[in-house]
């Protein structure tokens, strides 16, 4: 008998715990106005790689390949050549001029150089769809992915980024102009973002304040840990002399003249958004700029929507981490001789 009862019991809290969701959700959707559609285009499920750096797919010439989702890469998207390789596509070259202004390149003067490129027959990624399409293409430090998808693919409309549950979302908001848009959770902080107003950088920043001074910061879901420039770190009172400061080995492709320390900040803010307890690296970056990189650590922490509709990004922490989802992301397999 006392089992049945606590059966019974257990059912009912069930079923309240269930109900009291479904209030939830219907609270939160009706905290929209009539008028406002959000519209979402597309929901990409996500794998994480061992550093927690997300991996979704994208469709080359009808092959499913794994994509790198990289929200500070300034490109619309960047093909792996030994992907090609095994898919049959011929690269070309040919000599282009970067400009000092351009935001990849990092030696801030006049840049010639060859560019390897590559025309698809069709692609797909998300909620888009294109054919006899060029991209440029590079010869990937790491070959778990095919092809970087960049901020000029994922930012051109509005952006949920959810690490924590594995996935990634696309909406084009109709009507919704002021209103609060991270619809699961009206406590989320929103902030102001900026951009290039030329357009020639697609990537979005906001202010964070740590140590009584204000830095230009911006989201890289492709970067494990988050990290700012030395020179402006020191700026901002961070030194490898701080409390609590390791020296870390170089990242790959860097020398091992260019060490890497990590330093914790036990208080930082976004906005009226806290953030306690975040590890920071610092690197020596010329031609950086004084930009804060917050990371796939930073985004395990707090789901994020970037609101290009209302210049704003919607930061949310989570209350409850989920464990990461970590996938075996395998390379397009050679084909047979």
């Amino acid at each position: 008998m006392l089992m049945l009862r606590r059966a019974s019991r257990d059912s009912l809290l069930r079923l309240a715990l269930c109900a009291g969701l479904a209030l939830s959700i219907e609270a939160r959707a009706e905290a929209l106005s009539a008028a406002c559609d959000m519209a979402e285009q597309a929901s990409l499920v996500l794998k994480s790689t061992d550093d927690m750096r997300p991996v979704g797919e994208a469709i080359i010439n009808g092959t499913p390949v794994p994509a790198m989702i990289s929200t500070a890469a300034v490109e619309t998207a960047v093909l792996n050549k030994k992907t090609l390789d095994r898919l049959g596509i011929p690269v070309r070259t040919s000599q282009g001029t970067m400009f000092p202004d351009d935001p990849r390149n990092v030696t801030g003067a006049h840049m010639v150089r060859d560019v390897s490129y590559a025309v698809l027959d069709d692609f797909s990624f998300g909620p888009a769809r294109k054919r006899d399409v060029m991209f440029t293409v590079e010869d990937f430090m790491d070959d778990t992915y095919g092809v970087r998808i960049g901020a000029g693919s994922l930012l051109h409309m509005d952006l949920e980024i959810a690490l924590d549950a594995g996935y990634i979302k696309f909406f084009k908001p109709k009507g919704c102009f002021r209103e609060h848009l991270a619809y699961w959770d009206p406590q989320a902080v929103a902030v102001r973002t900026s951009w290039d107003l030329l357009k020639r950088d697609p990537r979005i920043l906001f202010t964070a304040h740590i140590g009584g001074k204000n830095v230009s910061a911006l989201l890289s879901t492709a970067t494990p840990q988050s990290y700012i420039p030395k020179a402006a770190a020191e700026r901002l009172g961070l030194t490898p002399n701080s409390p609590g400061a390791v020296r870390e080995a170089p990242l790959p492709g860097h020398g091992p003249d260019q060490p890497v320390w990590k330093v914790p900040v036990s208080s930082m803010s976004i906005g009226e958004l806290a953030v306690s307890d975040v590890d920071l690296r610092l690197m020596d970056l010329p031609y950086s700029g004084e930009i804060l990189v917050l990371g796939a650590d930073f985004l395990q922490r707090y789901r994020v929507y970037v609101a290009m509709s209302q210049n704003q990004v919607y930061f949310s922490p989570i209350r409850t981490p989920r464990a990461v989802r970590r996938g075996s992301v395998e390379v397009i397999a050679a084909p047979v001789p």
